[in-house]
């Protein structure tokens, strides 16, 4: 049964786009958030992305189906940004009564395509891809689709087209009402934009980070790019193209590094995956010299980015996701499919958040709700 739900987002999306080129400008510590800015422009930006947009926890209950076999395909178990996930969906998939395998995807298409060629023979029922879009193993999921998995994504979106015509996942994942996935996205790309205005009094000289392996990276980048063009005093000098090999091969801080070295007036750094930033990015910049002059927005953020935000290591702010509880809004989203109810948002709103601001407690990610967890036991008879 196909059960999807398009979604308008009236704030926005994250982007990723590297420095290139610009004229000199007055340098910003990491420090400047706190002290704040002056100007009213840059004060309201910073307003608009402390803010973000916040959703509203479903409440309508769940018809749980036993016996399910639910696979779940990582990204990629080496790095944070997959695993962390990953771990959390399964955590999820185990206290809704599934029985749960977790595959590897290994960072490149043929992993992912390897990955779900095993959720098909060892006999899935319904399979969750944490991190990717269709497109990225387009062939190995209308193969799924064929053998009558239920695909519903987990983060990513389903930009393939079946040769019947028909969408070849069961579902994506809605975060908030009336937006889509990719406005989703986008939203939280603006805000990476209205934090630097704001936190550099619109004077951001930035260093972009641009995901070149998923559409969602080009979603990220593309809002990124329009916000920060509000800014007449700000500008991108710089660019780097990023991509899974280069993380799975260990060539991406030193490429980081370089692109660093190579842009001396960068007072800001824009990353569209904060799980580089523990991955290895965090660590160039300090490493640089020049963290004291560099404010590094992220999205998305696990515990390890708000640890380096919290002891200023490398990571100045980024947009708060609700990364866990999107995990277990993936299972839910799952567990609705099978049971043939409609699918709803799962309110997963997000936030900037820096050293004083939204910032969670300390070892714990950005969730937007106390204990989700019993929420969703309770949504699904469970506590």
């Amino acid at each position: 049964m196909k059960t999807r739900k398009i979604l308008t987002i009236a704030s926005a999306t994250i982007a990723a786009a590297l420095l290139v080129t610009g004229c000199g400008t007055t340098s910003t510590s990491s420090s400047t958030a706190s002290t704040g800015p002056t100007s009213a422009e840059a004060k309201a930006a910073l307003a608009t992305a402390y803010a973000g947009q916040l959703g509203t926890f479903p409440t309508e209950p769940v018809s749980v189906t036993p016996g399910i076999n639910l696979f779940i395909m990582s990204c990629g178990q080496s790095q944070p940004g997959c695993a962390l996930p990953t771990a959390a969906m399964e955590e999820a998939g185990k206290a809704i009564g599934w029985n749960v395998t977790v595959v590897d995807g290994q960072l490149n298409p043929t992993g992912f395509a390897t990955a779900i060629g095993q959720a098909v023979s060892g006999g899935a029922n319904v399979l969750i891809p944490v991190g990717i879009n269709c497109s990225s193993a387009q062939q190995a999921f209308i193969a799924a689709k064929a053998a009558g998995v239920i695909v519903v994504g987990g983060g990513g979106s389903d930009d393939c087209v079946a040769p019947d015509g028909q969408p070849v996942w069961t579902s994506e994942l809605i975060a908030l009402p009336d937006t889509t996935l990719k406005q989703y996205w986008e939203l939280q790309g603006r805000l990476q934009a209205d934090y630097l205005i704001g936190a550099t009094n619109g004077t951001a000289q930035v260093l972009s980070l641009n995901f070149t392996d998923e559409g969602w990276g080009k979603w990220i980048t593309d809002a990124f790019t329009k916000e920060l063009a509000t800014c007449s005093g700000c500008s991108i000098v710089s660019t780097l193209d990023l991509s899974n090999n280069d993380f799975g091969s260990g060539t991406a801080a030193q490429k980081f590094s370089t692109a660093l070295l190579g842009a001396p007036s960068a007072t800001a750094i824009q990353v569209p995956v904060d799980g580089w930033m523990p991955g290895g990015l965090a660590a160039a910049v300090v490493q640089s010299g020049r963290q004291g002059s560099l404010t590094v927005i992220g999205t998305n953020g696990g515990a390890g980015n708000y640890d380096l935000i919290r002891s200023d290591k490398g990571q100045t702010a980024t947009i708060g996701v609700p990364t866990d509880r999107s995990s277990w809004a993936s299972v839910d989203t799952a567990a609705r499919v099978v049971a043939k109810q409609q699918i709803v948002p799962e309110g997963l709103g997000v936030q900037a958040v820096d050293a004083t601001h939204n910032l969670p407690p300390e070892g714990e990610s950005y969730e937007g709700v106390t204990d989700f967890k019993a929420l969703y036991l309770k949504l699904w008879g469970k506590g």
